[in-house]
């Protein structure tokens, strides 16, 4: 038997990719809401300032994007990422690295660069329905340990609990706002300074932002304050404020995924940071890989 701690992206990926494999899989689950119920699960390959393609995105990306679609064609929703330009000198960063970039180029204009493979997954979702998977195939769920292979895919909470030795992490909270835009009509993810997610009828998700040392404060009103502001950089439109959620990104290098053993404690996969929906599937299989 092998047990999976912690049901948010990792896990659910982990777990399922494993039972799908033949393994009798555990999931230990609290219950505690994660990073990866408030995601917003934005996919975007090239991202940054420095027009840099995430770590191995095409290799990560092929084996993501059939996993999700193998849950249910609506989970993730492909939509064009319009770039938009800072000023000059970013559009001449920008030209420096377009071979580097080629591959996502759909359009460059004045106004940015339009890249495609991006979207996003609708996290919360995902997970629901990886669960009645789970479930459906006989796997079993529980709220504490009951011995067996263990495999940590305990989030942000497990790094700063320190649950394995030798973990340096720099994980940083997050905050996101749900707005209603009325008859603006945008249909591409914008990104800059922050981004601006389409998510169905006038409701937008914005964010995000970054907070390397108060952790554990939940949403604040200067996190409120400074979305805001960007999304003002995207639309004069007048908006309404649905949520604010806040979690905290478990990065550990670069937002690259780790994993990692230790005797006497088992498995770690964690340091997926804002990557989770791109990394996910993929250290799935290569858990696979590790056990077999």
């Amino acid at each position: 038997m092998v047990e999976v701690i912690g049901f948010g992206l990792a896990g659910a990926c982990v777990a399922l990719q494993l039972q799908r494999a033949g393994y009798d899989v555990r999931v230990i689950d609290d219950g505690c809401k994660g990073s990866s119920q408030v995601a917003a699960g934005l996919v975007n390959p090239v991202a940054g300032r420095n027009f840099e393609p995430s770590w191995e995105v095409e290799k990560a990306w092929g084996i993501a994007l059939p996993f999700y679609q193998s849950l249910g064609s609506s989970l993730f929703r492909s939509l064009p990422i319009l770039r938009l330009w800072f000023d000059d000198a970013d559009r001449s960063k920008f030209e420096r690295k377009r071979e580097l970039v080629r591959p996502w180029i759909a359009n460059v204009t004045d106004e940015g660069v339009l890249w495609k493979q991006g979207g996003w997954l609708d996290c919360l979702r995902f997970l629901e329905v990886a669960r009645e998977e789970f479930l459906a195939k006989g796997g079993e769920w529980c709220n504490t340990p009951e011995g067996g292979l263990q495999i940590w895919c305990a989030g942000a909470s497990g790094l700063m609990r320190n649950d394995f030795l030798d973990v340096e992490h720099r994980s940083a909270r997050g905050e996101i706002l749900t707005v209603r835009i009325p008859d603006w009509g945008e249909s591409r993810i914008l990104n800059r300074a922050g981004w601006v997610i389409p998510i169905g009828g006038d409701f937008y998700r914005v964010g995000a932002t970054y907070d390397w040392d108060q952790l554990e404060i939940g949403v604040t009103e200067k996190g409120k304050q400074k979305i805001e502001s960007m999304l003002k950089t995207f639309t004069k439109c007048d908006y309404e404020v649905v949520d604010h959620v806040a979690g905290i990104r478990p990065i550990i290098n670069r937002s690259m995924p780790t994993i990692k053993y230790q005797k006497g404690k088992g498995w770690m996969v964690n340091g997926l940071g804002s990557k989770g929906v791109i990394y996910a599937p993929r250290v799935g299989l290569e858990m696979i890989e590790r056990l077999s």
